[in-house]
């Protein structure tokens, strides 16, 4: 019996999933979470929080940048960028 693929279906779609918004970000950013949010919303994606998660902190290409008030609080501020002083 051979070995379930590692990559299932679910995987490769959160995959594509963090890397389009790293995308959007390239694009649109710099950006607040919530800003994120409704771009996704907006696309027709589910918004997923460990999705949104591996997007902002585990790419190398997106950095935070700061944070800035929102309705609800403080909000965290993204930018892509190659290295943390490209996004200065």
């Amino acid at each position: 019996m051979g070995r379930p693929s590692r990559w299932s279906d679910e995987r490769k779609a959160n995959r594509e999933q963090a890397e389009w918004i790293v995308g959007w970000l390239r694009t649109n950013g710099p950006a607040t979470t919530p800003q994120i949010i409704d771009a996704l919303t907006a696309e027709g994606r589910d918004v997923r929080a460990h999705i949104l998660q591996r997007a902002l902190r585990k790419s190398p290409f997106v950095h935070r940048i700061g944070a800035q008030q929102g309705s609800k609080g403080k909000v965290s501020l993204w930018a892509w960028g190659v290295e943390e002083d490209d996004v200065a």
